[in-house]
């Protein structure tokens, strides 16, 4: 193993040339914001050293003092953001996290202009980061050797597609990885005791707690509790959900069994053939529909949150309505076409649908009463120790339930219920869809037979 992971590090790791570039382009931006009497910092992993080779992320943060308005941070910040990027004629974006700050790109780099309040009392989330940014250097400068061991986890990461808590990835961020690697001490450690996690595993990385087990009440929902060593009632795992935890335990058991390093450089993926997709439909006898639409450029966080919403809306009323779905997914590509993807195990229903009522020996009279005048006409009766009626149903195929939803939009985002026109395509005309990411996505969705 320790060959197959020098070879990795060799491939991953920033070389110097890379480095006197980076060190140029931020020093220029820091010496522009300095001249105009601003405070930036270096945060994230430029500043720590343990960021991967080619393309990367700089992180800039503009300290304000903590007596400083919100609403002017946010301003200023913009501002500020704004001047830079037209002082340098880079084109840019306003993002946003806990609140908006500029974003901009140039070559293989992204730029951020975050601003933050510099106080220990934290007044949002982004103040964090920078103290985040001081423990992890102070762990490093005791033990170098693990920048290394975090690069390697990191790409691991990347490689199995679990890198990164943004709204799309759902999975772990830099500083996360950081944390894993200075608990255990090295990439192998990490990978070692994640197979035996087990939901709900909680990490204290400075023994914030003496007491562990208030930490499950505090973060009910967790499948991964990490005690933020800068904030010991933060969760640093909260971003992580139960389906990127599982695939990393499994793709760390997995590893360790058989090392490879098509885990770190995945082979690329290549789309199905339209004949071999129709060929996985038709073997599934299943019915399977999406809903796809145009939309205008939305932030991608707020996009991936709002068709996560959407779709958990349209799931719970096709269930609602007797309708089973077997799985579903959906995709965009993040500019202006986004599709939901349903694969039905039951898709066609009878006439009629058995309603259960109130039980007879436990409900009180005027209760039962307003169900039988309100069921007068199904002819209500008794089975077993409860009130039942067989009434007609509302929709018998899910074509009909899906245009009412379409239509009435309920549950639905908040940008993706300005959407005028969405289109239901029934099996084989969802590979209208000729999107080569789309393909690629649908050939995930329907494994082979």
């Amino acid at each position: 193993m320790e060959k197959l992971l020098q070879e990795v590090l060799k491939e991953i790791t920033p070389t110097e040339e890379e480095r006197n570039e980076e060190n140029k382009l931020i020093d220029k931006i820091t010496k522009k914001l300095k001249s105009w009497g601003h405070r930036p910092i270096l945060v994230g992993s430029m500043a720590k050293g343990t960021d991967l080779g080619g393309e990367k992320d700089i992180d800039i943060f503009i300290l304000f003092d903590k007596n400083v308005q919100r609403e002017e941070l946010e301003k200023k910040g913009l501002e500020i953001g704004k001047r830079l990027f037209d002082e340098f004629r880079i084109e840019y974006e306003i993002d946003y996290a806990e609140h908006p700050y500029v974003m901009g790109r140039q070559g293989r780099y992204t730029i951020e202009i975050v601003p933050c309040y510099e106080t220990r009392e934290l007044r949002s989330a982004v103040d964090r980061t920078p103290y985040h940014t001081r423990y992890v250097k102070r762990k490093l400068m005791q033990n170098s050797g693990l920048r290394d061991e975090i690069r390697l986890l990191k790409q691991f990461m990347k490689g199995i597609g679990v890198y990164g808590a943004e709204a799309k990835i759902q999975g772990f961020s830099g500083y996360l990885t950081e944390l894993l690697i200075i608990n255990y001490g090295s990439f192998e450690n990490v990978l070692k005791s994640t197979s035996n996690w087990k939901s709900g595993e909680i990490i204290d990385p400075e023994n914030l707690w003496r007491d562990k087990e208030p930490l499950k009440y505090f973060f009910p929902e967790a499948k991964l509790i990490i005690v933020d060593p800068v904030d010991k009632d933060r969760n640093a795992a909260a971003a992580v959900s139960a389906q990127k935890l599982a695939e990393f335990i499994f793709s760390a058991m997995e590893f360790i069994k058989s090392p490879d390093k098509e885990f770190f450089f995945p082979n690329e993926e290549k789309p199905a053939g339209r004949q071999e997709l129709l060929k996985r439909m038709k073997f599934r006898e299943t019915r399977m529909i999406a809903i796809s639409f145009r939309h205008e450029k939305i932030n991608p966080n707020t996009l991936y949150s709002q068709l996560r919403k959407t779709m958990d809306a349209i799931s719970m009323t096709i269930e609602d309505a007797g309708f089973r779905i077997l799985k579903s997914d959906f995709w965009t590509d993040e500019i202006n076409r986004s599709t939901m993807l349903f694969d039905f195990e039951v898709w066609s229903l009878p006439r009629v649908r058995h309603h259960p009522g109130p039980p007879i020996d436990k409900s009180p009279k005027e209760q039962q009463e307003d169900f039988l005048n309100k069921y007068k006409k199904y002819r209500p009766y008794i089975k077993n120790d409860r009130w039942v009626v067989d009434t007609k149903r509302e929709f018998r195929n899910i074509d009909e339930l899906l245009k009412k939803i379409v239509k009435e939009k309920q549950g639905f985002g908040k940008d993706l219920r300005k959407i005028k026109k969405f289109e239901i395509l029934v099996d084989r005309k969802i590979l209208k869809i000729r999107d080569k990411e789309f393909l690629k996505f649908l050939g995930r969705f329907l494994p082979p037979g």
